[in-house]
This record gives structure tokens, sequence and C-alpha cells, in this order.
């Protein structure tokens, strides 16, 4: 099981990163000129700036809760996927779209979109010999 986590997670890291490949790829085939190099790079740090926000595991409070999260995620992959059919690479569009949803589902189905709780500090009475003032 753990080997199918583990496997689970390096797609979905490959395809946040497959993610932002198509961002810059779809900037540069728009026809703006050298605007498009600008474009391309806007676009990319929109899409880092959005997932670091609401989907990035250290995200901390800002991090969406389930489903919203889910959907988010679907969202970003499904304008990935848009992005690499506006580049012209309809191809790596369709099999990215395939392995988001594998992954998307996979990750349900593992458990994996719920960060785990942090412990409970329990709070343990001190002894005499660990007591900070003075014996007299």
């Amino acid at each position: 099981m753990k080997s199918w986590r583990s496997a689970n997670l390096l797609l979905a890291f490959s395809l946040e990163l497959a993610m932002l490949a198509a961002f810059f790829a779809a900037g540069l085939a728009l026809p703006v000129g050298w605007f498009r190099y600008a474009l391309a790079a806007a676009l990319v740090g929109l899409a880092i700036a959005a997932w670091g926000v609401w989907a990035a595991p250290r995200a901390g409070k800002r991090r969406l809760k389930m489903p919203a999260l889910l959907w988010f995620k679907l969202l970003m992959f499904t304008l990935a996927t848009a992005a690499w059919w506006v580049a012209g690479q309809g191809f790596i569009g369709s099999i990215f779209g395939v392995l988001a949803a594998i992954n998307l589902v996979a990750a349900l189905a593992l458990g994996q979109h719920e960060l785990p709780q942090p412990k409970a500090k329990t709070k343990r009475s001190r002894s005499p010999a660990q007591s900070s003032t003075p014996r007299r």
C-alpha cells in the first residue's frame, strides 16, 4: 500500500511540474510578439501563487479543505490540459488529462488529500526534582 501512495505522490508532483510547463507553452504559443514571454512567465507565476496559497501541503490555514481542494485541483489540471491544446500539443494535453484524472481518483482512494492531524500535546506533571523553585 505504501508503494502505491508513494507512486501517486510522485505522479502528483510530476503533474504539477507539467502543469507549469503547459502554462508556459500556452503563453509562448500566443501570437503577441515579444509580450508572449512576459505572458508565459505571468501565467506560470499565477499558477504557482494560486497553488502555493490554496493547494500546497504547507499552505497552513489557507489550504483548502475537502471537497474544495479537490475542485481546485480539478480546475487547475483542466486549465493545464486546455493550455496544452492552446500550445498545439493536443496529444500531450490528452495524456496529461488522463493522468490527472487517475491521480485525483487514486488520491481519493488512498486518502491522500487530508493532512495528518498534529498530535495533541499532553501536559506532564513535573516531579519535585525537576521543579524550578529551590527546596528549603
